[in-house]
């Protein structure tokens, strides 16, 4: 069974999400508190704004191999 966390950041890593499309995915009251607390070691959190002025969440995976 998947945590709250691993479910949002599944979700922030196919598309960017707003707050508000966080607390829309219905998985937790705290969503941006949830995906920071669940990242794995090679993820990160990325902030966007986008043109209509929203702050959008994206997980990216890093390559820490090298």
């Amino acid at each position: 069974m998947k945590t709250q966390g691993r479910r949002i950041i599944e979700a922030l890593k196919r598309k960017p999400h707003s707050y508000l499309e966080m607390q829309r995915l219905g998985i937790s009251t705290s969503p941006q508190k949830r995906a920071v607390e669940s990242l794995a070691p090679n993820e990160r959190i990325i902030k966007t704004k986008g043109a209509d002025g929203l702050i959008r969440w994206k997980v990216k995976t890093l390559n820490l191999s090298e």
